[in-house]
């Protein structure tokens, strides 16, 4: 008899999936999408195609999986001995005035002999180096290699001239600042690693194409398929939440698991009101003090919407109240001290007065800690100020959406788990529903559409690769 899936079980199931790093719904659309596009090529050019179809999507997932990951890691050691230090795992990216990774390492690490800009260009030198090797293993290596193979494997040895005339047949149819950004980019962000692979991939596969016909297929598979690996899972389940909730943006189930327990220790075996447990876990709108608001600590960074920050010491003689206060040290603390200095954020100081079960320090280092895997308070780590108040953000949503869930205007307990569940099945559905789009896209209907499109141009229904070969066969 086959047991059921405890509820334990699926919450860490669906939490491991639908983390935004997790390795493992990457690696199955991987493996769909070397699966689909070897089968689409089997059935158009057999053996040939499907082979070289499979060594080719394999090769570029374990870069995409690893290669970049683990170049930088070798770069890291590089890295180390040139600064002969081995604290070379720092982050460079910065919001000017709360997180400040690579000032934290120049003040503490960093040999006296380097400068700013020579340390900046260095690590920099070190992720273009990791990238540009791995596109030219790709794009300039694999797909000559798979050629060679693809002439062996049909008994063809021809010399480079004889080759390049068989490819000619007719087929019908701030300097520190900038440098950091950028290498951030690259090094930190999903978006800056694959568009970064993909646009030396794409360029080395084009460029090594035998013939002008599967040049245009590479492109139409290669550029087609960016949209899909990177943002239709995303737009899929922001849809599909917006359809749900009326908000894009759903509250993960790692955060959701974190926040809910926190709630039922909070609301025990007692029972509350609608509006009482809101105002209990939410607060209300909080206006600091005006000598506070007025002091000339306050720095503030630049661009649309700055965080303004003061260090704690400048506001230890503004307030009176000690479990305030003891709270801003707290708060201070969800993130690493600013060159040896700890700040808050004035969002965090007005927390610190709204006394809300959502604003307990204890809480939010739990949810933070969870979120960035505990990179959140390394000093030496970016981590965005935005983008963990966004969770929180999302977190206040979810108390208002369980608070509109309630129909019997009582909460309790069983209330608390039994939408902190639904919250949890209904995140599982969205993430496999995005992961089928994308699946079903890349593996099947963008193969499909690059064949047709050949045979449409051309009037053959056959691998470019290697079409002389069926020529000299008629």
């Amino acid at each position: 008899m086959i047991k059921p899936v405890s509820g334990n079980t699926l919450s860490k199931v669906i939490t491991s999936m639908t983390k935004a790093d997790a390795l493992a719904p990457i690696a199955a659309l991987e493996a769909t999408v070397v699966a689909g596009r070897t089968y689409q090529a089997y059935k158009r050019g057999k053996g040939d195609e499907a082979r070289e179809r499979f060594i080719e999507e394999s090769m570029g997932s374990i870069v995409w999986l690893c290669g970049v990951k683990y170049l930088n890691k070798l770069g890291d050691k590089i890295v180390g001995r040139i600064l002969k230090s081995n604290g070379t795992n720092f982050d460079v990216g910065t919001d000017k005035v709360l997180r400040t990774p690579f000032e934290n390492f120049m003040k503490k690490k960093a040999p006296k002999n380097f400068t700013p800009n020579q340390v900046a260009l260095i690590k920099g030198a070190k992720v273009m180096t990791s990238i540009v090797l791995a596109n030219l293993f790709i794009g300039f290596i694999v797909p000559p290699l798979n050629q060679a193979l693809t002439r062996k494997v049909r008994g063809k040895r021809k010399t480079e001239q004889e080759q390049a005339k068989s490819n000619s047949v007719a087929f019908k149819g701030g300097a520190i600042g900038s440098i950091n950004k950028f290498t951030n980019w690259i090094e930190n962000t999903n978006t800056g690693q694959l568009l970064s692979s993909d646009a030396g991939i794409a360029g080395g596969r084009m460029y090594n194409a035998r013939r002008k016909e599967e040049r245009r297929e590479i492109a139409i598979r290669d550029i087609g398929s960016i949209y899909f690996y990177m943002w239709a899972q995303g737009h899929v389940r922001s849809l599909l939440n917006l359809a749900e909730t009326g908000k894009a943006s759903r509250l993960n189930p790692g955060t959701a698991e974190i926040f809910s327990k926190q709630l039922i220790d909070f609301i025990g075996n007692k029972e509350m009101g609608v509006n009482e447990f809101k105002e209990a876990v939410l607060g209300k709108e909080t206006v600091l003090p005006e000598k506070i608001l007025n002091s000339k600590e306050w720095e503030k960074g630049k661009g649309k919407n700055p965080l303004e920050v003061i260090k704690i010491k400048a506001i230890e003689g503004l307030i009176d109240d000690k479990e305030i206060l003891e709270r801003a040290r707290e708060m201070s603390k969800l993130q690493p001290e600013r060159v040896g200095e700890p700040v808050i954020t004035k969002q965090q100081l007005k927390d610190a007065f709204n006394k809300a079960e959502i604003n307990n320090p204890e809480l939010l280092n739990k949810v933070f800690n969870n979120f960035t895997g505990g990179d959140y308070k390394n000093e030496f780590k970016y981590v965005s100020n935005k983008k963990l108040y966004n969770l929180k953000a999302e977190m206040e949503h979810y108390v208002e959406r369980f608070c509109k869930s309630v129909k019997d205007g009582k909460i309790n307990k069983s209330a608390l788990e039994k939408f902190e569940r639904k919250n949890l099945i209904v995140s599982g559905v969205n993430f496999a529903a995005g992961f089928a789009v994308a699946a079903v896209f890349l593996s099947t209907l963008i193969p499909k559409f690059q064949y047709w499109f050949t045979k449409k141009t051309t009037g053959v229904d056959a691998f470019p690769g290697v079409y002389e070969f069926e020529k000299e066969k008629k």
